[in-house]
């Protein structure tokens, strides 16, 4: 039986920034390692969870992937195809393809753009077609995530933070894409409205068969909506599994550090809880050998010394640790 190639695969990205002095004779101080050697895959109709502290380099991560950066090594292909690459009418396509939503609605909408048009806007660059044909597809979209055909006419401020997050998905899903990055979309929303938006996303994707990349801290929200998690510590994948299987057997001790410090249903009430002390290394100097060991309750000599491989401890189930060897 044939494998199904993924519909985006990142293969060993490496993201640094340049860290300067001096305006007119400009020198290097060093290189800030946002992300360093990171590789996954995200298949169609799936979603992947990339979850971690603030930086992590999950938000560099997502920015590449919509091309938004290019990477210092690495690439990034969708369907098979070097992303950083493209140009002219391949660049356009693929804007079309990829799309994003992110944590704040408010500042993706043009506050004196009607909704409809705002929704419209990238059908009209992308020639979807006649007007009666564009307002037929925003009637479809408002529909589709919720809202009245006739709020089309209303502005974003007529709209609760609920309604302007439904409005900024129906405007990413207008092109068709095959994936949508989703930047914390429902961090910004009351408790009571984010299962709404998450059973939203949800029946969406069922329907369209649309990937998403979900960028997220809060592992509630990974849990019910990841088919697989990625977790990043310090511009580095410390484990990644299938969310079921890494809810059921937490292997890092930083992702098991996640998970007692949020209140979420522990697979194994028994489980030692792990506080982390001090503050995440500086990216400009991480620490050699694995980089989570300044911070880590299990730590052996050889952790300050050589970084540890990401392998394979389970099937599918992978864990950067000497803990797992």
């Amino acid at each position: 039986m044939s494998v199904v190639p993924p519909l985006l695969r990142v293969e060993r990205v490496r993201k640094h920034f340049a860290l300067t002095k001096g305006i007119l004779f400009t020198r290097t101080l060093g290189h800030i390692k946002a992300v360093d050697d990171v590789s996954f895959d995200i298949r169609a109709g799936e979603t992947l969870g990339l979850v971690g502290e603030s930086g992590c380099g999950k938000t560099t991560t997502s920015r590449m992937i919509l091309n938004l950066e290019e990477p210092t090594e690495g690439r990034i292909l969708l369907e098979g195809e070097p992303i950083h690459a493209l140009q002219g009418e391949a660049l356009h396509a693929y804007r079309v393809k990829v799309q994003a939503v992110f944590q704040d609605p408010w500042s993706s909408l043009n506050p004196r753009m009607k909704v409809g048009r705002t929704i419209a806007e990238s059908l009209i660059v992308n020639a979807w077609g006649d007007r009666a044909k564009i307002a037929e597809r925003v009637r479809e979209l408002l529909l589709q995530v919720g809202l009245r055909p006739e709020q089309a006419q209303q502005y974003p401020h007529e709209f609760s933070g609920g309604q302007r997050q439904r409005v900024a998905l129906a405007a990413a899903l207008a092109s068709r894409p095959k994936l949508i990055v989703l930047d914390e979309p429902v961090s910004a929303l009351d408790v009571s409205i984010r299962a709404q938006m998450m059973n939203l996303l949800k029946d969406i994707q069922a329907q369209d068969d649309v990937a998403y990349l979900l960028v997220a801290h809060d592992l509630a929200t990974v849990r019910h909506m990841a088919d697989h998690t990625v977790v990043m510590y310090l511009g580095k994948i410390v484990e990644q599994a299938p969310t079921a299987a890494l809810f059921e057997d937490v292997r890092h001790p930083y992702t098991r550090a996640l998970f007692s410090a949020v209140l979420v249903a522990r697979p194994n009430p028994q489980e030692e809880e792990i506080e982390l002390k001090g503050e995440v290394p500086s990216p400009l100097d991480p620490p050699s050998g694995c980089r989570f060991h300044t911070r880590c309750p299990y730590v052996m000599p050889r952790c300050s010394q050589h970084e540890p491989a990401l392998r394979e401890v389970s099937p599918g189930h992978s864990v950067a640790c000497y803990l797992f060897e």
